[in-house]
């Protein structure tokens, strides 16, 4: 007996909850948190995307010079002896020169 007490006041409560469901207040109210949910879904998206295009740009700002400076370096080139050139890059170049400034 005492079983099927907590059964009917959750039938009870069923019943209630859906009877405030479909009412049109409720269904308004719904409406505007999913509406400020989209909202806030849509600016953290713009958010991700600005972000994301930053560090794309400043990778690929990052990569050009690389990519430069692998494009004037002559690679395959011989010199008079007709031996391979090393490949050095800018960075190695800019090393090498501070080192035969240094007194």
């Amino acid at each position: 007996m005492f079983h099927l007490i907590p059964f009917a006041v959750g039938v009870v409560a069923g019943a209630v909850v859906l009877q405030l469901i479909r009412t049109d207040k409720t269904k308004a109210g719904l409406e505007k948190a999913q509406d400020k949910l989209r909202g806030a879904t849509v600016s953290s998206l713009e958010a991700i995307e600005g972000a994301s295009a930053r560090a794309r740009a400043r990778l690929a700002g990052e990569a050009a010079p690389a990519a430069e400076a692998q494009a004037e370096t002559p690679v395959g080139q011989k010199d008079q002896a007709g031996e391979q050139l090393p490949v050095v890059s800018e960075q190695a170049q800019g090393a090498a020169g501070a080192e035969e400034r240094a007194p």
